[in-house]
């Protein structure tokens, strides 16, 4: 039986097979179809000669949630809110981008204020009843709302991340009289303290639960019509795979599941071959997104926006930019240069696709200067144009002037894309208080590897680990993904013998809860279920918590102290050792079994001789040699510079180092 990821992505729409019998991968890229995504998947399984009645496990990321909320494409949504809260969402944080400016305007509020409404009932902080639930005044709200036509409702009360059941309450009784009103909780989506950042993320949710429950449902009938049989999972931003119940009624813990199959296939690939500390570098057609992976874990963050909206889900910590390879070379008003934010996408594609696109690209660059091949198929769909690449870059060329030619300004566009990618790690690296020169750099995606020895240059990494098929990489990170839940209760709770105790109790409340979801939704077994914890812990007196990573909860309070001593100093690079600490949250993470994905080692043997070409470079054109990635074997020595091809993506070996196959098929580049 087979194993499918599909990662579905802005330009590209990327299919792996793998068998776990065999080891056997195979990869296909199909331009991606927004108006029916299904359509790019078939059509990338026919390409593969794949019948969906073969495959045992289908994994899929989508974009649909992060362009749904980007477009401001999600249902209107209405808000049921606790009496003298309205306004909440409005207010926000009190933030204003000028903060001098007494004539600064507001951003406008996730939710017009004609669509909130509130009702009678008030918990205490502690999370005690101190106005009962009106269920009159509820109904008369709800009412009005299904009379007005609505699909979509957040019920968001105060405190209820101490005691959900005023939301439960309302949510039952909203379903029971008007069924089709779909209702988001607070306290399911994120059951956390922080009144703006829970209700907002509530809202997103909520906006896209329509849409993507439809979609999810959509996708489900389509491959069950072509004879798939098995439960679709889904991929989610914290790296795992959930149910579509589960991804449907938690539609916001998607948003980033495209990235992140990439990072969590980089933790495993990367553990295989004996790396724990990587920086992850995935360029494709409209963005790059970075990572780091520290002792084998991905940073993780729950303070994440989306169209400048707060996010609290518990997510990878990407740091994405506007770069990529149909990234847009333009001239500002200043006259100088610039790569990126627009992006020619899939339509019209570069200039080089021959599908209309008429402004230069990064991908256009690449071409050129002798990176990709002008005889190939980019992502197997796509014969290169080398005329329409040159006279797209001329035409930028001219306006720039200077007597610029057309390769020295595609060289100009890949050391400006580089230097913005550059910049991109270093706020998740150096940012971060941590030495980029410790890590290995693992670029994936398309354009990922040609970028990689140029990026390790800058920040002085001295080593390149490029994966097997890192043009579908992501869609490999959804295979090798295991079932993944992630749980928050909030303490706020001083960091003391009474404190830790407090934590030690929710900590085992959280395991049992997760251990009976694993059961029922992913049917693992409770031996099989194991754990990761850390506890958000702050300086009395702050605003904002830090995950202090734990094996376990101490036993002494002295012990979880110095921990957060240590992750404070770690992140900040000061202390307030004097300050008192306190325990806000306690996280837990729990996975199912991991599936075993392992690789096919390089053939021993010679391999065939490498063609050489010229390649544009600091110097000049030079002599490079040319190989086919398929072709190296175990003994192969690949010096710079030097370009490696295969389907899906190109690798280029920059002067100064080399490159040798290792027995997990990653391509091991070091520095000479």
């Amino acid at each position: 039986m087979l194993c499918i990821g599909v990662d579905i992505g802005g330009t590209f729409t990327d299919v792996i097979v793998y068998e776990p019998a065999t080891g056997r991968l195979a990869e296909a890229k199909t331009l991606s179809t927004p108006a029916d995504p299904a359509a790019a998947i078939l059509d990338g399984l026919t390409k593969l000669d794949v019948h969906l009645s073969d495959v045992e496990r289908f994994v899929h990321g989508t974009t649909r949630v992060t362009n749904a909320l980007l477009e401001g494409a999600g249902e209107p949504v209405a808000v049921i809110t606790t009496e003298g809260f309205r306004d909440v969402l409005e207010m926000g944080l009190g933030h204003r981008p000028r903060l001098y400016s007494v004539k600064e305007a507001a951003r406008p509020a996730l939710t017009p204020r004609r669509m909130r409404h509130t009702v009678r009932e008030r918990l205490t902080a502690a999370g005690d009843v101190a106005v009962p639930l009106d269920m009159t005044g509820l109904d008369e709200v709800t009412d009005r709302l299904a009379a007005t036509g609505a699909t979509a409702v957040a019920i968001c009360f105060l405190h209820s991340y101490r005691n959900a059941g005023h939301e439960r309450a309302a949510a039952e009784r909203i379903s029971r009289r008007h069924p089709q009103l779909s209702c988001s909780t607070s306290a399911e989506v994120v059951p956390e303290h922080g009144e703006y950042e829970r209700f907002a993320t509530t809202v997103l949710n909520a906006s896209v639960r329509g849409p993507v429950s439809e979609y999810l449902s959509g996708l489900g009938s389509t491959l069950a019509g072509s004879g798939y049989r098995h439960p679709l999972a889904i991929m989610t931003s914290s790296g795992g795979v959930v149910s579509t119940d589960q991804a449907g009624r938690l539609p916001i813990n998607l948003a980033l599941s495209g990235p992140a199959g990439g990072v969590a296939a980089s933790a495993y690939v990367a553990g295989l071959a004996g790396f724990d500390n990587v920086i992850t570098c995935d360029i494709g057609g409209t963005s790059t997104d970075v990572c780091l992976i520290k002792g084998g874990v991905p940073l993780m963050t729950n303070h994440g926006t989306i169209a400048g909206h707060p996010n609290r889900t518990f997510q990878i910590e990407i740091n994405t930019i506007g770069a990529g390879g149909g990234s847009i070379a333009w001239r500002d008003r200043g006259g100088e240069l610039r790569v990126g934010p627009r992006s020619a996408g899939s339509d019209p594609g570069p200039a080089c696709y021959g599908r209309g696109g008429a402004e230069p690209t990064t991908t256009d660059a690449h071409l050129v200067v002798g990176h990709l091949d002008p005889h190939g198929r980019l992502g197997g769909e796509v014969t290169p144009q080398l005329d329409a690449a040159r006279t797209a870059l001329g035409r930028l060329a001219a306006e720039l002037g200077d007597g610029l030619t057309e390769t020295e300004l595609a060289y100009g566009i890949l050391r400006l894309a580089t230097v913005k990618m550059t910049s991109a790690i270093k706020e998740i690296s150096v940012a971060r208080g941590h030495d980029p020169r410790e890590f290995v750099l693992m670029p994936f995606g398309g354009a990922g590897p040609m970028h990689a020895t140029a990026l390790a240059d800058e920040l002085g990494i001295p080593r390149v680990l490029v994966p097997p098929v890192p043009g579908n990489f992501s869609a490999l990170g959804f295979v090798a993904a295991r079932a993944r839940h992630d749980y928050v209760r909030t303490a706020l709770v001083p960091a003391d013998s009474a404190g830790l105790a407090t934590a030690r109790v929710l900590v085992e409340e959280l395991k049992a809860a997760a251990r009976d979801q694993l059961k029922a939704e992913d049917a693992v077994e409770a031996d099989q279920v194991t754990f990761r914890l850390s506890l958000g812990m702050r300086f009395r007196g702050q605003s904002f918590d830090l995950a202090v990573p734990l094996d376990d909860l101490p036993d002494e309070p002295a012990d979880l102290i110095r921990a957060f001593h240590a992750a404070y100093q770690e992140r900040y690079a000061y202390l307030r050792s004097e300050h008192p600490a306190e325990i806000v949250n306690c996280r837990l993470t729990a996975f199912g079994p991991q599936p075993a994905v392992t690789f096919a080692a390089p053939p021993d043997g010679p391999a065939p001789e490498p063609v050489t070409l010229p390649v544009w470079g600091p110097d000049g054109w030079t002599d490079a040699a040319v190989w086919q990635r398929g072709e190296l074997t175990a003994g192969v020595r690949v010096s710079g510079p030097a370009v490696v091809r295969e389907s899906g993506s190109t690798t280029v070996v920059g002067s100064g180092w080399w490159g040798r196959v290792d027995p997990h098929g990653n391509l091991l580049l070091e520095r000479a």
